[in-house]
């Protein structure tokens, strides 16, 4: 049974198929139109909503595309829509600015606009921040598109909203009384969802999930599903047996290990940009331009290696940094480096039964650095045309290891292997990195499609390691 907080109301269901999303159920069950659909893929932001969940420090909020994101997300969780975050007779400030700075145009994307603002407001403005940077609007709309192209005034309501009388839409999630549960994490758990020979379950612990995976070794383990939404909504595929990870606690924790991080494998890549700027804080940076807040907000690390998509952001990364993956499972538990996870496109070493449980990464050392840059149409919300990572650690001006690896460039993320034999032993000069440069083409022969051909895939590839040297060395300088 999915039992859930809508706009203050509690709601409990058994009817409703493990398959269904949010928006599906909100608009043809609760008929909650305030909720659009624009593209039914996680891009457009129409179908932003706020969800939140009970911590140690009250209710926390944050934003999801609701169109791909199943009804099991919001279990024992709160949710807000455009239609319940105001109060009787007072719009919410998000909402009044909209109104006051004329940001609806033809108002289809505004109910997702409205709600990147709320969830914005909520944890900036209510926390007492008067006034909001341009970064931190431009970070929280993202994910938004405005057909009409009339971001001005959006941006101008967003700067308007402290300005305005205050509303903490915690208070409206509690009106209806805040409920605590307690999950079952012994023994085998009982479907969350089961209805016309589809299932859901949602295990707590390790051990649930692999009783459940020795009962159902197929299933599909579904995490952030920003990915395993599109194959719902978009070639209308119907899951028998889904096994949602999302709620074990054990993997979405991180652990400083001295010289190495130990990131588990459901943390979030909002968890991760703060988790890793210490230690990696170009890594931290580049998790800015994967999808939006939105999806940061729901996508894990361990979903996106995975998943085993060749424009994969974060693959290439763990590849230069050398991951090692932990795996478990029925089988027992099994470690196996990054560079031998993938098999092909969209096949790993994954076998039946099996769960990727965390990755553990070396932290840099002063001699060690990792540099990286994605190459996409969009800045913000956009898959890679070239993803480019690269490791090197040099000693009195030699390179003794190098790790270049890129995605889109091949089936799967892939290590240059030539090139990174060209730059190994060598001086730390520019003539070795453009003699590196001419084995890109040993290394990688990408196909050409919607995002580029395979000729700009290789020059963009060859101009990037140029362009890592230039910028290292200037960083150099500059130490």
């Amino acid at each position: 049974m999915i039992r859930f907080n809508l706009n203050g109301r509690w709601i409990e269901s058994s009817d409703i198929d493990p398959n269904c999303t949010i928006l599906k159920y909100l608009r043809t069950n609760m008929m909650q139109v305030d909720v659009k659909e624009g593209c039914a893929a996680g891009d457009c932001g129409a179908c932003t909503l706020m969800m939140g969940e009970m911590t140690e420090h009250g209710i926390e909020y944050r934003t999801l595309n609701s169109c791909i994101a199943l009804m099991a997300n919001v279990h024992n969780r709160y949710l807000l829509t455009p239609s319940g975050i105001g109060r009787p007779g007072q719009l919410h400030p998000a909402q009044q600015a909209m109104v006051d700075t004329h940001g609806s145009q033809c108002g289809f994307c505004t109910p997702g606009f409205v709600m990147s603002l709320a969830n914005l407001y909520q944890n900036a403005c209510v926390n007492e921040q008067q006034t909001l940077s341009d970064d931190e609007i431009h970070a929280a709309l993202s994910g938004n598109l405005c057909r009409c192209t009339g971001y001005r005034p959006i941006i101008e309501a967003a700067k308007k909203m402290a300005e305005l009388p205050a509303v903490d839409v915690r208070e409206i999630s509690a009106r209806s009384g805040v409920q605590s549960f307690d999950p079952q994490t012994e023994g085998l758990p009982e479907p969350l969802q089961d209805k016309d020979g589809h299932r859901l379950f949602m295990p707590f612990t390790e051990e649930q999930l692999k009783a459940l995976l020795k009962e159902y070794p197929h299933a599909r383990l579904w995490a952030g599903g920003t990915d395993a939404g599109l194959e719902v909504t978009q070639r209308f595929m119907q899951f028998d047996t889904i096994i949602c990870v999302s709620r074990i606690a054990a993997l979405a924790r991180c652990q400083d290990m001295g010289d190495q991080l130990w990131l588990g494998a459901g943390v979030t890549f909002s968890q991760a940009e703060a988790e890793l700027a210490d230690a990696f804080p170009s890594f931290a940076h580049l998790l800015h331009r994967i999808g939006s807040r939105q999806i940061r907000n729901m996508g894990t690390l361990g979903g996106n290696i995975a998943n085993a998509s060749p424009i994969g952001d974060t693959p290439p990364v763990f590849l230069a940094l050398d991951a090692t993956l932990e795996i478990d499972g029925i089988n027992g538990r099994r470690e196996v480096a990054i560079k031998d996870f993938y098999l092909g496109y969209k096949k790993t070493v994954l076998e039946p039964g099996e769960y990727l449980r965390a990755i553990r990464v070396n932290k840099l050392q002063a001699d060690e650095v990792l540099w990286q840059h994605k190459v996409s149409k969009r800045y913000d919300d956009d898959i890679s045309a070239v993803m480019f990572a690269l490791f090197l650690k040099t000693e009195h001006g030699i390179i003794r290891q190098a790790r270049l690896a890129c995605g889109g460039m091949a089936a799967t993320p892939l290590l240059a292997a030539k090139t990174n034999a060209a730059l190994t032993g060598k001086p730390f000069t520019l003539a070795t990195f453009e003699q590196a440069a001419a084995c890109i083409e040993q290394d990688y022969q990408p196909l050409s499609d919607v995002r580029a051909t395979n000729t700009y895939r290789l020059q963009v590839s060859k101009n990037l390691l140029l362009k890592s040297f230039i910028e290292l060395t200037q960083e150099g300088d500059a130490a």
